[in-house]
């Protein structure tokens, strides 16, 4: 039986732009969710290149900003 490829929807986002929302390299993105460093983050691989969930990522980014230390100014 052939493997079947998911389909790429718009829910799913490019590891370029996830890194955009963290002002970071995807390969940093790449490197943390192999890491396991970036945790409860659904994950594609998709024609070779990883995808992620963009409601699971703007989870991780909201929990991520809400436990940074607040700038000072």
């Amino acid at each position: 039986m052939p493997y079947a490829k998911p389909v790429l929807t718009p829910d799913w986002m490019r590891l370029a732009e996830a890194a955009a929302q963290l002002g970071c390299h995807p390969d940093t993105v790449r490197n943390r969710i192999n890491a396991g460093t970036i945790t409860g983050v659904r994950v594609l691989r998709f024609d070779g290149a990883l995808r992620v969930h963009r409601q699971d990522w703007a989870k991780y980014v909201d929990s991520v900003t809400l436990h940074a230390p607040a700038a000072v100014s």
